[in-house]
């Protein structure tokens, strides 16, 4: 769903907190950052202030409740950028899938191994091992 037809359902109510919380991760996706094993940070909405979000237990520290069965969009946006990051194998950094290079089964590195992930700066640092 794109900005537009979710903007057209948020003014006539209609956006569900799914919907809402995609449209939080691709507007503040580079903000929404893993702080711990399962917990995420997540920008509020207002501008002020950030919501904690446990993955594993399902919870997040904003007030809203939502009904058995749904998540509040915070953990929807957070469950949508850990989708798309992987862990570099390096650094323990998150990155985007498409800034992390798989490691090859010719490479000579004794340190890495075939399908380890590892972002540029490792890359670079380890002679391009990639």
């Amino acid at each position: 769903m794109d900005t537009e037809t979710l903007a057209r359902n948020r003014a006539t109510g209609k956006a569900t907190r799914h919907q809402r919380g995609i449209v939080v991760a691709q507007e503040h996706f580079e903000e929404i950052v893993r702080v711990a094993p399962w917990e995420w940070e997540v920008p509020s909405c207002t501008g002020t202030g950030s919501y904690r979000v446990n993955l594993k237990t399902e919870t997040c520290s904003c007030p809203d409740r939502p009904p058995e069965g749904e998540r509040c969009k915070h953990e929807t946006a957070a469950r949508y950028v850990k989708g798309r990051t992987g862990t570099c194998s390096g650094c323990s950094g998150r990155f985007r899938h498409t800034k992390l290079v798989e490691v090859q089964e010719d490479h000579e590195s004794l340190t890495w191994f075939p399908g380890d992930l590892l972002c540029a700066g490792c890359v670079r640092d380890h002679g391009g091992i990639a």
